[in-house]
């Protein structure tokens, strides 16, 4: 596996992480909805970002 690629991973699994601690932080505070949520929508947009180029580069393969 390339480097470049193991970088997709752990940018992709941290962003994964980050949407978690996210949805949790609103669970445990509803009053900071929007800018959790903000971060809810901003790391999955990364997430899938990571998704798609990890796809893309193991059909290159």
């Amino acid at each position: 596996m390339k480097t470049g690629l193991i970088i997709h991973y752990i940018i992709g699994i941290a962003a994964a992480l980050l949407v978690l601690a996210a949805a949790y932080y609103i669970n445990q505070n509803p009053d900071n909805l929007l800018s959790a949520g903000i971060i809810i929508l901003a790391g999955c947009l990364v997430a899938f970002s990571q998704y798609q180029i990890i796809k893309q580069k193991k059909k290159q393969k």
